[in-house]
């Protein structure tokens, strides 16, 4: 998630978008005029601003007419950054960008399954029975099939 928001920021700065409009962009696509999880908490909803991605220290050095700086995405995604400093602190921000993502795909949100804690949706579902022989069972197996590999074989000699 995080280097898809970066990669984005990085398509605004290749169009010379100054990072006022990019933001504006950003805020349109994720943050609907009625958005369902506001209208029921009663709330706003919440919205990016150039330190969502970048330090305050450069942000407040940002012109207006500048267009942010060109980010690397490997670099974004495996440190901590601005964003992802964001995403950890902000449960309404992850909460409307889960609702962005279940829109996109036409999902619905999924019904609470008694699970406690926010990470709970994450858990893994639990692994599939294994009907692999067992690695005991497997040189029975080969033994066998060779047998009846060399039998063939003295056969058709």
């Amino acid at each position: 998630l995080v280097a898809s928001f970066y990669a984005a920021l990085n398509s605004s700065m290749w169009q010379r978008l100054p990072h006022q409009s990019a933001l504006e962009l950003l805020n349109d696509l994720c943050f609907p005029e009625h958005c369902p999880i506001c209208a029921e908490e009663r709330t706003s909803c919440p919205r990016f601003v150039c330190e969502s991605f970048v330090s305050k220290t450069f942000a407040s050095s940002m012109t207006p007419e500048e267009a942010f700086p060109w980010f690397d995405l490997t670099a974004a995604q495996l440190r901590e950054s601005p964003f992802s400093q964001l995403l950890a602190g902000s449960e309404a921000m992850r909460s409307h960008l889960a609702a962005l993502y279940r829109g996109v795909l036409g999902a619905r949100p999924a019904e609470p399954r008694g699970l406690a804690g926010p990470s709970a949706a994450l858990a893994p579902a639990p692994a599939a029975p294994d009907h692999s022989p067992s690695p005991s069972a497997t040189p029975e197996i080969s033994s066998k099939k060779r047998g009846e590999a060399a039998e063939n074989e003295s056969k058709s000699s």
